[in-house]
């Protein structure tokens, strides 16, 4: 008798490979939704299937995967016997299984690893922290069918009655960019250290890390509301394609602003409002092409580049010179390891770097 999780890796191995039946596709679909960790176990075993699992050692992966032969074999077995011989190609789903519980087992070592926190708050409100390590993205499907794309190195936190409450809330530590259902009578506050932001029917990207000098909101379709904690009396609406950048430090430095793109009628404010247009290159915002799998970054400082690689690789970065911090890049990375985006980024800027095991670090030549 197969488990559940036998059963999981059953259904997403015959999605993937279009095997699937209309009612599995349903059930499916209905498990990951009602079911965080599940969903969160498709999206590691969507990314360990494009390639992301190659680092693993395989003498490791060797180990884990004898010890789940038993779980394999029966989990194979069972299916087998609910097939009607000649109802389906077998030869495609065969292959697909093995191959899905390979991945199934690196996964496993992946969240023994890297464990993606899910769990429930003891609170009488029952509130769900969701969070994502370094060099890890997800996508979740809230109870009220509200779609987040969780970046990197992120943490958010919900009521598990989010369905239902008459305030939907949510609160983000990092970056997420949110497709929300909107229901004008149970309106939706994403909170972030330093800004609320509320949806008014819309799609919009939040970088809000408390590591960054700054956080971000960038509106791509609707309309959302800002109000500043330090400002709370005042509201800004967002038009789509803007962006605004509140900083959380004065704006000026000796008199002289500290952050050129604040337009001169923002005086007096810790706040920026500019349009974002799509990389020429890439036909993507940079603000939110992460939420495809890419690092798109224009005339970026080299320190705050290093941040965003920090937490797209998963490595510790050591920026030991002032001079290399201040250089301006602009380019992208999709595939390409930290070594490969190194060594194309040299190509612009010229520095030195040294790897041992997940630290680097980069100096003047």
């Amino acid at each position: 008798m197969e488990t559940d999780e036998q059963r999981l890796w059953i259904l997403m191995s015959r999605k993937l490979t279009g095997e699937a039946t209309e009612e599995e596709i349903r059930q499916l679909d209905a498990w990951l939704k009602a079911d965080p960790h599940a969903m969160y176990c498709y999206q590691v075993f969507l990314q360990l299937w494009q390639g992301e699992a190659a680092s693993i050692h395989p003498k490791e992966l060797e180990e884990k995967y004898i010890r789940q032969q038993k779980l394999i074999h029966g989990a194979e077995a069972a299916e087998e016997g609910r097939l009607v011989k000649g109802t389906r190609k077998h030869i495609g789903w065969r292959v697909m299984m093995a191959a899905a519980m390979i991945s199934g087992v690196i996964a496993t070592i992946w969240l023994m690893k890297n464990p993606i926190s899910f769990h429930n708050t003891p609170t009488a409100d029952e509130w769900v922290t969701v969070s994502t390590p370094n060099g890890i993205r997800a996508h979740v499907v809230l109870p009220d069918s509200t779609q987040v794309w969780l970046n990197a190195g992120s943490e958010m936190r919900y009521r598990k009655d989010i369905d239902m409450a008459s305030l939907r809330e949510i609160t983000l530590s990092g970056e997420a960019y949110f497709e929300v259902q909107h229901r004008p009578h149970q309106p939706m506050v994403i909170h972030t250290r330093h800004l609320d932001i509320r949806d008014l029917g819309t799609a919009f990207n939040v970088r809000a890390y408390p590591d960054d000098p700054v956080t971000e909101a960038t509106l791509i379709e609707g309309a959302i509301e800002i109000i500043s904690r330090s400002h709370p009396e005042e509201k800004i609406r967002l038009k789509p394609s803007q962006r605004i950048t509140f900083y959380h430090d004065s704006w000026t430095v000796n008199g002289q602003p500290a952050h050129p793109n604040i337009s001169p009628n923002n005086e007096g404010k810790n706040y920026a409002l500019t349009q974002v247009k799509p990389d020429p290159k890439e036909s993507l915002i940079p603000d939110t092409a992460w939420k495809v799998n890419k690092l798109v970054f224009q005339s970026e400082r080299f320190d705050e580049l290093v941040k965003q690689l920090e937490r797209w690789y998963n490595v510790h970065i050591i920026l030991k010179s002032k001079v290399v911090a201040g250089y301006k890049l602009t380019g992208s990375f999709e595939n390409e390891d930290i070594e490969q985006a190194l060594k194309a980024l040299q190509i612009t800027a010229p520095f030195d770097y040294h790897i041992r095991e997940d630290t680097i670090w980069i100096e003047k030549p």
